[in-house]
């Protein structure tokens, strides 16, 4: 049983307290009236049964073995969205009272590892890797940065790019190539990928796919960047800035995942100050995590996201 006392200057207060922290069924001990406040003891009996599923928690209503309060204003901070929220802070609840921990930041980052999937970029499952995004969303750079990224860990890229939309575009990569040393082919049109990554694929340990940016709510310019997709086995990501609001946020990356995106690739995340938009998108449509545009070095530009990168990006 979890007994607990509560003070406020009066009882619908006091109620509400009781109804956060120990949720629905708290029964109240006693009740007394203090110097003008209202003092009550209330318990709650510990006899629930848990589910570790990815589902969202039985425990909903409870609060659980932690006080909340500093991860529930964080992720209002952040804008996330009201589901998600409920479903971090619930898996922190069940999470507290199955392992007994009560540390905000370990919580947190178990239950961001029960809600998302974190994967390295440069996994060699799939060793083509295909960015899409709106205009300016940052792919071109986010490309160069991840074959800094390979370069770094001894590895061999070879860029190709598919954007016959900009001209500036893919001299802005070229560029970015010369500059790292990395083969750099124009592929115009699904059957010209195709065979550069049949002849230059064997002497390259990462091929990364350049596509035109679109608006994904024309669906000429989508069926474009589709037809790319499903050309060669890759893994495709969405590159979008971190700072778009919520709600563009998830129907965008919606429309991605539609036409094959399985990663988000946050961008300009360093001047973005609240995440919940980056993290409702993925959690919305089911996408997983690789890593992050955090700066304007190439050379340094990207990290990894972890559950325990978002949990101090939350907390800070």
């Amino acid at each position: 049983m979890r007994v607990k006392q509560f003070v406020a200057n009066d009882m619908s207060e006091i109620m509400r307290q009781i109804k956060d922290y120990l949720g629905p069924d708290a029964v109240i001990l006693n009740t007394e009236n203090n110097d003008g406040k209202f003092v009550v003891t209330a318990a709650l009996e510990d006899d629930e049964e848990y589910d570790f599923s990815t589902e969202t928690p039985q425990v909903s209503a409870s609060l659980g073995a932690f006080n909340d309060s500093r991860v529930r204003g964080c992720l209002a901070y952040h804008e996330v969205s009201e589901g998600l929220s409920g479903k971090i802070l619930a898996f922190m609840r069940q999470i507290s009272r199955e392992k007994n921990i009560f540390d905000d930041k370990k919580l947190l980052v178990e239950a961001l590892k029960q809600l998302f999937v974190f994967k390295d970029i440069l996994d060699r499952k799939h060793f083509c890797k295909l960015f899409m995004g709106t205009p300016g969303a940052g792919k071109s750079t986010a490309i160069a940065k991840t074959a800094a990224l390979a370069r770094f860990n001894k590895m061999t890229p070879l860029i190709i790019s598919t954007d016959n939309m900009r001209a500036g575009a893919n001299k802005q990569l070229q560029a970015f190539a010369e500059i790292l040393e990395v083969p750099f082919f124009f592929a115009e049109g699904g059957r010209r990928l195709y065979g550069l990554y049949k002849d230059c694929a064997p002497q390259a340990d990462v091929v990364l796919v350049d596509t035109p940016g679109i608006n994904p709510f024309k669906n000429e310019e989508a069926e474009k960047v589709c037809g790319l997709c499903d050309v060669v086995k890759c893994d495709c990501f969405i590159t979008m800035d971190a700072g778009r609001n919520i709600s563009d946020a998830i129907e965008i990356s919606g429309i991605f995942k539609e036409m094959g995106a399985g990663f988000l690739l946050p961008t300009r995340l360093d001047l973005t100050r609240r995440i919940g938009a980056v993290l409702s998108a993925a959690y919305e449509n089911r996408l997983a995590f690789c890593a992050a545009s955090v700066s304007a070095s190439i050379a340094k530009g990207l990290t990894p996201i972890t559950a325990e990168t978002l949990a101090e990006l939350i907390l800070a």
